[in-house]
């Protein structure tokens, strides 16, 4: 409970302290005589489609799963903004400015060997200095908070005993329908994105027809997650994992809140100077 509420309490403040230092770094850009900007957009969420399943069929039927990739490029804008528009040499003096070399990087080692890193100059990397001060212990806690305690509370889904007591109700379910040899929802998504492959973006009656494909599919999945509860099992595994990595990480979530508590006083501080 200590580490559940320490996790939320950080991720909530550090979302505060992340809104505060975009408007910093503009500051900062803009003393330094940078007037045009690109647009600004929220870092993208976390992702676990591959855990999800869905269980909506009205929705499925709808939609699929979205893999149709004449949605994304109606969804492409093509940028005619004032930014758009600045030579290449503008734009990369911005990015120097914003985030220095890439020499002056801080950087991580993750547990899977992976090495993660952030700025450690520009306006960036000053201002994070500024708000965290050791940005080593920033990096390795902020990502310990938004990867480690997700993808470990996800990893023995699949595990979990109600989960695997319905999974073959739930593939006797889609093997009815059609789909032989599925062993679990994200199998079903492999198949569906194996539909596009080699069929170009101009080539809509493929399309139409890989879309209607897709739609069955993921329908399919919706009906037999829907009718044998596995939605459910899946919530409350991912629920009994989350505390179970909570707990792992305990010490470390802690300190992480103490830090965004304090970085999110810090940055309020500097954005009335």
């Amino acid at each position: 409970m200590r580490a559940q509420m320490a996790w939320d309490s950080a991720q909530q403040q550090y979302e505060e302290v992340q809104e505060i230092e975009r408007r910093l770094v503009r500051r900062c850009l803009t003393k330094q005589g940078f007037e045009t900007f690109p647009e600004e957009t929220l870092p993208a969420k976390n992702s676990d489609d591959d855990q999800r399943s869905l269980s909506d069929p009205v929705q499925a039927a709808r939609a699929g799963y979205g893999y149709d990739p004449r949605r994304k490029s109606q969804q492409e804008v093509v940028d005619t903004s004032a930014y758009a528009r600045m030579p290449t040499s503008y734009k990369a003096k911005l990015t120097r400015a914003e985030f220095g070399p890439d020499s002056e990087r801080v950087t991580f080692t993750t547990p899977d060997g992976t090495t993660v890193g952030v700025p450690r100059a520009g306006c960036v990397g000053e201002i994070r200095t500024s708000l965290y001060g050791d940005l080593k212990e920033y990096l390795r806690l902020s990502f310990t908070a938004d990867n480690l305690v997700r993808i470990e509370g996800s990893d023995d889904i699949e595990k979990d005993p109600k989960v695997v007591a319905l999974l073959d109700p739930w593939r006797e379910c889609v093997k009815n329908a059609g789909y032989p040899g599925m062993q679990y929802p994200r199998d079903m998504r492999d198949k569906a994105r194996d539909l596009y492959k080699g069929i170009a973006r101009e080539d809509d009656k493929a399309l139409d027809a890989a879309v209607a494909s897709e739609i069955k599919i993921a329908t399919t999945e919706a009906t037999c997650t829907k009718s044998v509860g596995l939605s459910e099992a899946v919530a409350a595994a991912k629920a009994a994992g989350s505390v179970k990595s909570l707990a792992k990480y305990e010490t470390d979530m802690v300190a992480w809140n103490e830090l965004a508590r304090k970085a999110l006083v810090k940055a309020q501080e500097m954005l009335k100077v």
